[in-house]
């Protein structure tokens, strides 16, 4: 039950892949993969020709997957890879299809580390890697960008990015980075490396500082939670700043019991707001009662409840929310295909132009103050059970709506006005 600093600055080493084609055949197709592209050689002649031709194929790919690496033919059928930047790494596989040849898939025979490597051991203050129910800091040093797995299935006891930490943590899904701080990116291609760091913490705790002045933060932490259990994200502070116009903290989860606390956040944090990606959570709230913060919802997103008292927040899901309370702030509800059970408006604005094809939008909408707007999507009919208007305004195409309204009683409803019905 250690405290386990990063400090990062460990030697950058090249890393050095190889590979062989084993066996020749004119019908065979040899292939090297990365990130999903591919170069490919016919067989030729025989096994070292074939090698020599498939090296000279990569060395002219102008990919930068490919770009980023030397290509070599040292002997016979060897096919070699060394990264072109010290610690900076590559996945890369080596196959055939077709007729009867052979190969022998690429393994390293010189690791990738260097200064951003989260796998060295060198770049820990314990001098190894963290261990069950230690507390991880990061407070400072360069930026978590390489081997990012490495502490997916210890057990943490909790995770600090703290406020004073200025430089990054994980690589920008969005785009390819090609250098070895990864600030230097390529926006035409995604990134196919690990991206998030993998954690698996009681409690990840991020913008923690102490001291008169408030430190600026960073502008990007991507961590993906892989408890198998209950745990919390704590959201105190984010830098102001972000890159590539996505949210500072990013954030995958993959169970019910991961709850999100969203504290303040100027830079927002967004949750599965990349392509392709899939969440699951318990309960997200967002405690900014001010118009600062912001949070994003993908619709790659499973959750049981959403809650905020301010914010300027987005929701979308991939599934049934029970409740949803807006309590100030503005939300804007979209996305397609799930339910919300319960939606309850005690204040601020809400735009809802989510559909769900395959049935009813809301069970049921209690309204007890702010506005509410449900403006027509497409030509189908939105549909709830029941709509309760005790206070507040609702603006709707009403000729879109189906189900039943209840001018209920404002008795108890602090604050209460009269409710104040609009067609769009």
């Amino acid at each position: 039950m250690a405290t386990v600093t990063w400090k990062g600055g460990a030697t950058a080493v090249a890393q050095v892949d190889s590979g062989t084609i084993d066996t020749f055949d004119a019908s065979s197709t040899y292939t090297v993969t990365i990130g999903g592209y591919a170069v490919s050689q016919a067989g030729t002649t025989d096994v070292a020709t074939t090698a020599t031709n498939l090296v000279a194929a990569l060395n002219a790919s102008t990919h930068p997957y490919f770009a980023a690496i030397t290509w070599s033919n040292p002997s016979g059928g060897t096919v070699r890879g060394t990264g072109d930047i010290a610690g900076v790494p590559f996945v890369a596989a080596l196959t055939v299809a077709g007729g009867t040849g052979t190969v022998t898939n690429f393994s390293t025979t010189t690791a990738c580390t260097g200064p951003h490597h989260a796998d060295d051991a060198e770049n820990w203050s314990s001098g190894a890697l963290p261990a069950a129910s230690d507390t991880v800091v990061i407070a400072a040093g360069p930026s978590l960008l390489y081997g990012l797995d490495a502490l997916t299935s210890t057990a943490l006891a909790r995770l600090e990015v703290r406020q004073t930490f200025a430089a990054r943590v994980g690589l920008e899904p969005s785009r390819f980075a090609t250098s070895l701080d990864g600030e230097t990116t390529t926006a035409a291609v995604r990134e196919y490396r690990d991206a998030y760091l993998e954690i698996s913490a009681n409690e990840i705790v991020i913008g923690e500082y102490l001291g008169p002045v408030t430190p600026v933060g960073s502008s990007r932490i991507c961590i993906q939670q892989t408890k198998a259990g209950a745990s919390i994200l704590d959201v105190i502070n984010t830098s102001a700043t972000t890159l590539a116009d996505r949210p500072t903290v990013r954030y995958l989860a993959s169970n019910s019991g991961a709850d999100v606390i969203v504290r303040f956040a100027p830079g927002g944090v967004g949750l599965a707001v990349e392509q392709g990606e899939t969440t699951t959570v318990g309960d997200v709230y967002v405690a900014d009662a001010s118009a600062t913060s912001s949070l994003f919802l993908g619709q790659g997103v499973t959750l049981t409840s959403f809650e905020q008292v301010g914010g300027d927040n987005r929701l979308a899901a991939a599934a049934t929310i029970t409740t949803v309370d807006v309590r100030g702030g503005e939300l804007l509800i979209a996305g397609y295909d799930y339910l919300i059970s319960t939606l309850n408006v005690h204040g601020g604005e809400i735009i809802d132009r989510h559909e769900n094809t395959g049935g009813a939008e809301w069970t049921t909408v209690n309204q007890y103050g702010g506005t509410l707007s449900l403006p027509r999507v497409n030509a189908s009919t939105r549909t709830y059970t029941t709509l309760n208007l005790y206070a507040g305004r609702i603006e709707a195409d009403w000729g879109a709506l189906s189900g039943t309204e209840v001018l209920a009683s404002a008795t108890g409803v602090p604050e209460r006005r009269a409710i104040e019905i609009a067609a769009l």
